[in-house]
């Protein structure tokens, strides 16, 4: 008390030295009051001790025509557990920063960002409920590179970097096919697809086979190559073939050489 008398003694010379019709303002218990003068007016500034916070305007101004713009505030005792208090719990944002350094009262809102190599996730702003709660939750700052991504089960990936930007490869084992986005880039601390999977390659039925062997052998005996494809698709409509048996036939074929080229 004795330093806000103090203080009050200096500001209220101040206000009445400018402009007498300023009403002096009443003390605020719990509180310093900081008054100056700038552009034709009177500003005052109350600012809560520590355990305390502030209810109403923090900054007052007065000039020769209107007075003091509101009401002196008050200085509450800081009770996170009580219901009358109209202070919301402290702002958390890791890797980041926001709006306010000071309790926040009832209906103020806040805004977030992240730091530098970070991407905010969720929303930028928040507001203090009568309930003392944060709506909508604050949000997360997320490293914008990736972790290393999984291997999918009979399959693996290349590549070093997994920056934000960087590309990495996914392949599967022999008698395995890929089933997925092959390539994938880092965007935002995230993969840009979900995971591919490595499915077993199924062999074609044997008499499917054997038709798709007729087939192929006509298609390489053919000197027209229009003709040797017409001819090659009718066989394999006319045996039932479908397209995809087709190319898990051929890549059997593919990992059964590369097999028998391994030293």
């Amino acid at each position: 008390m004795f330093f806000w008398f103090i203080c009050c003694l200096v500001d209220m010379w101040l206000i009445s030295a400018s402009d007498e019709i300023c009403p002096e303002l009443p003390p605020v218990d719990n509180s310093i009051f900081v008054a100056k003068e700038g552009e034709g007016q009177i500003l005052g500034t109350y600012l809560c001790n520590s355990g305390y916070h502030l209810v109403g305007e923090k900054t007052l101004f007065c000039n020769a025509s209107k007075g003091w713009n509101a009401p002196a505030p008050e200085c509450r005792y800081l009770c996170l557990f009580s219901s009358s208090v109209g202070h919301c719990p402290d702002p958390l944002l890791v890797n980041g920063e926001f709006s306010s350094l000071e309790p926040v009262n009832v209906n103020d809102t806040i805004t977030f960002k992240c730091n530098e190599h970070y991407v905010l996730k969720g929303s930028n702003w928040s507001r203090c409920l009568e309930n003392h709660t944060w709506v909508p939750p604050f949000p997360v700052c997320k490293s914008r590179d990736c972790g290393p991504p999984e291997n999918p089960t009979h399959g693996y990936f290349e590549g070093i970097d997994f920056n934000s930007g960087s590309t990495i490869t996914y392949y599967c084992e022999a008698r395995y096919c890929l089933v997925g986005t092959q390539h994938q880039q880092c965007i935002d601390g995230e993969w840009s697809s979900t995971l591919p999977v490595c499915e077993l390659i199924r062999e074609a039925p044997k008499p499917a086979e054997l038709e798709l062997e007729k087939a192929l052998l006509a298609f390489q005996e053919s000197e027209e190559l229009c003709k040797a494809v017409e001819n090659f698709t009718q066989r394999l409509k006319k045996s039932g073939l479908m397209m995809e048996k087709v190319k898990c036939s051929l890549e059997i074929r593919k990992a059964d050489l590369k097999a028998k080229m391994l030293p």
